[in-house]
Formats: C-alpha cells, sequence, structure tokens
C-alpha cells in the first residue's frame, strides 16, 4: 500500500505569468531606460540620421543597467520554460488524436516541436549571456538559432494542437487556437516589417526609418511572448505537482505531474 506526500503544487498559471510577465518586463523596462538615459548612443546609426527608438538589441546588451536587468530576468523565466516544453509535448501526446494510424508520425513530430522549444529557450539564454561586443559571431549564431527554433516551433506546435482535436475539447481550447494562430501570423508579418526597414535603412538613410525596424523588432518578441501567454487557456485549472509515494520502507519520488484544481491526476 502506497501513500503520496504532495511536496511541491503549483498552479499552471503562475508559470505562465512568470514566462510571459519576465520577457515583457524587461524589454518595456529596458527600452525605457535606454530612451531615458542613453537615448543619443542607443540610437545612433552609421546613416547619422534622427531615430528615436532604440534596436532591441541596443536596449536589453549594449548599456547599464538595461544589460543586467535584461539578463536577470530572461534567466529566471528560463528554468519555467523548459518544464512547460515538456508539459506541452505531454498534453498533446494525451489527446485525442485522428485516428490510430497518425499515433507514430504524430508522437514523432511532438517530439520534434518539444525539441525546437527547448532550443528556442536555450538560444535565448545563449543569446542573452553574450552580447554582440563580447562575441559577435557567437552572438549572431544564438539569434539565428533563436529566431529559426521560435518561427518552427510556433507553426508546428500550432498545426499539432489542431491536428490533436485539443481546440475541439472546449471553448477555452478553441480560443487557445485562435490565439496561436494570430500569434504566428503577427509574428511573420513583424518579422517581414524589420527586414523591409533594416534593408531600407541601410540603402536610404532615412529619418526615422531605423526607429520603424526597432517597433518591428518589439513587435517580434511581443508576439511570440503572446504566443506561449496561451499556454494560460491550454492547462487552465491545472497544476505542477511534485509527489513523493511511499511503500514498503522506500521513498519514491515522483516529478511533477500534472492535476486539476480537484486534486484528479491527469
Amino acid at each position: 500500500m502506497r501513500t503520496k506526500d504532495e511536496l511541491v503544487s503549483i498552479p499552471f498559471r503562475h508559470i505562465v505569468y512568470a514566462i510571459a510577465g519576465l520577457p515583457l518586463s524587461a524589454l518595456l523596462i529596458c527600452i525605457f531606460l535606454s530612451v531615458i538615459l542613453h537615448l543619443d548612443a542607443s540610437t545612433r546609426t552609421h546613416c547619422g540620421v534622427d531615430n528615436w527608438l532604440p534596436s532591441v538589441s541596443a536596449a536589453v546588451a549594449s548599456f547599464s543597467p538595461e544589460r543586467y536587468i535584461w539578463r536577470v530576468f530572461i534567466g529566471l523565466h528560463g528554468a519555467p520554460r523548459f518544464v512547460l516544453a515538456f508539459a506541452f509535448r505531454n498534453l498533446l501526446l494525451s489527446a485525442p488524436i485522428r485516428s490510430p494510424s497518425a499515433g507514430i508520425p504524430f508522437a514523432i513530430l511532438c517530439q520534434l516541436a518539444c525539441f525546437l522549444n527547448l532550443g528556442e529557450n536555450f538560444f535565448l539564454l545563449i543569446l542573452t549571456s553574450i552580447s554582440s561586443v563580447e562575441d559577435h559571431e557567437a552572438h549572431k549564431m544564438s539569434f539565428i538559432g533563436f529566431a529559426v527554433c521560435a518561427i518552427l516551433y510556433m507553426f508546428l506546435s500550432t498545426g499539432l494542437f489542431n491536428y490533436s482535436n485539443r481546440r475541439l475539447i472546449s471553448k477555452m481550447a478553441e480560443k487557445s487556437y485562435q490565439y496561436k494562430l494570430t500569434c504566428c501570423c503577427a509574428s511573420v508579418v513583424s518579422i517581414l516589417f524589420a527586414c523591409y526597414f533594416y534593408y531600407r535603412h541601410n540603402t536610404y538613410c532615412e529619418p526615422g526609418v531605423y526607429t520603424l525596424f526597432a517597433l518591428s523588432e518589439y513587435s517580434v518578441i511581443i508576439t511570440n511572448i503572446l504566443f506561449h501567454s496561451t499556454l494560460y487557456f491550454d492547462f487552465e485549472g491545472r497544476r505542477f505537482t511534485l509527489t513523493a509515494s511511499r511503500g514498503a520502507g522506500t521513498d519514491y519520488q515522483t516529478l511533477l505531474p500534472m492535476y486539476d484544481d480537484e486534486k484528479h491526476e491527469i
């Protein structure tokens, strides 16, 4: 006969608040401080024209105290992101798929999505830890890795969420799917605008165009944050729980099973 002792129990919504609130707060604080403390330096480019907002890299990595605020906040949000990558994979795998014959390919794609999610978080942590001034090549490769993993994960996980029939389970799930799809499209549009304004700034050196590029960068980050925030709907009413099972004089630990608010194990 075994009994389970609940060691840690955390509502999913608190974890979602952390993975969304920390990077969003860090971005807004860093932009505000860059504008107040380092406006001229953070908006200066080789063109020498007027600009009014810093790029993301200038706002979060070029000056103090902004770079330290960014690193601390992103570092704190990293651990929950790793945990939720596996939690979302398990959520998809436990969903009713369209046909039994699709089980193995579907499971493989879920594992791939989890890998991309982990890769996105890993590259973000590396990108945050190494500025372009410290190691330009490592910073550039980390940014490319982050961008590729983020875009691929957003579209793959949204497609799997739809294919798994998760969106049909409740109105909350359908809302989550619609928000995911909107964030995917908004992210692609933001990236295209960022590329366009960056090219135009470097080609024509027009006043204010670099500011439009900076706004497009902000939009890319915010849409990514909003996409991950849809986990609030996916895990609505559930909890992360760490338990210890006791039996025959031996303790067994079970790492983070999922429970709903009525304490029924998922």
